[in-house]
């Protein structure tokens, strides 16, 4: 999940309407005598989902989201819509870090539409968001949540190529989160970066300079009860590793946590190290390769 060398220096030339991509996969899972197996299933344009079977742990059910076209740029649009129908256990990541490519002036979008019913658990983990120079990027996600069923987002954003040493100084990014449990709004979140990105990022109000940051949200029955094993697993409040920042807070069901970390290493060690504390939930296995 980690920003690598990628040819993308080039100015960009503007890309006709008719070339630009579109992708969109909907899945739906349902639980079925203790496993959970698949129902509906559509894939249109560059978007693709598989079905590895080395994902399957116990009862549940792991997919991962292939962009066939190898990243975002010039108004390219991806959709993903996700159900978790009653008893199911679905997790779902990506096959690679998402890459957003410098625009020629188009916006990007990403959707992402997700429900889970009473019973059912929807673990969505995608690899990093890795947002180069000049890209310009929409996000949406949103979920409808059963009272009684449970949800785990794990969304880590990488602002440019580290690896190179590359800098997210101009373009866009609008970030727009809302959940639902039980048809009741009770979780929204923004974040718009656009104009002075540089400046703003190195603020110490905001990013203080580093490149990479997560927000993991859990909304569950019991989401509360494990807020104090997440914070032990950061080392939360006095003793946090040198290049990561870090808060977690529980309420109304729901578990949220930031990170900030100064590249994508720190980052993934700080994501694996809260999905362990969780205790409900696995790194999906193409994390590793």
């Amino acid at each position: 999940m980690y920003a690598t060398a990628l040819p993308s220096d080039a100015v960009p030339a503007t890309i006709p309407v008719e070339r630009r991509g579109s992708g969109r996969v909907l899945v739906e899972v349902r639980g079925d005598g203790g496993r959970t197996v698949r129902g509906r299933i559509e894939e249109e344009g560059f978007a693709r989902v598989r079905f590895p079977l080395s994902g399957r742990r116990g009862g549940a059910l792991e997919a991962v989201m292939i962009n066939t076209g190898g990243g975002l740029a010039g108004g390219d649009r991806s959709q993903t819509v996700l159900h978790a129908l009653e008893a199911a256990q679905f997790v779902v990541t990506t096959q690679a870090a998402e890459k957003v490519y410098r625009s020629d002036g188009a916006v990007s979008g990403i959707d992402v539409d997700l429900s889970v019913a009473a019973g059912a658990s929807l673990d969505w983990m995608p690899q990093a968001t890795i947002v180069f120079d000049g890209a310009r990027i929409e996000r949406s996600i949103s979920a409808e949540v059963a009272p009684q069923g449970r949800l785990l987002l794990v969304e880590p954003v990488i602002l440019g190529r580290t690896a190179r040493g590359e800098r997210l100084s101009h373009g866009l990014l609008f970030d727009r989160w809302r959940i639902r449990r039980g048809g009741r709004l009770v979780y929204a979140d923004g974040l718009q970066l656009d104009g002075d990105i540089a400046g703003v990022l190195d603020r110490r109000a905001t990013l203080g300079g580093w490149a990479a940051f997560a927000t993991i949200l859990l909304v569950a029955p019991d989401a509360e009860g494990r807020l104090e094993a997440v914070r032990a697993a950061l080392g939360l409040p006095d003793e946090l590793p040198e290049n990561l920042d870090a808060g977690a807070s529980a309420w109304d069901g729901m578990l949220s946590i930031r990170l900030l970390a100064r590249d994508g290493a720190p980052l993934e060690a700080a994501i694996r190290r809260v999905v362990g504390a969780l205790g409900i939930a696995e790194i999906p296995r193409i994390w590793h390769s």
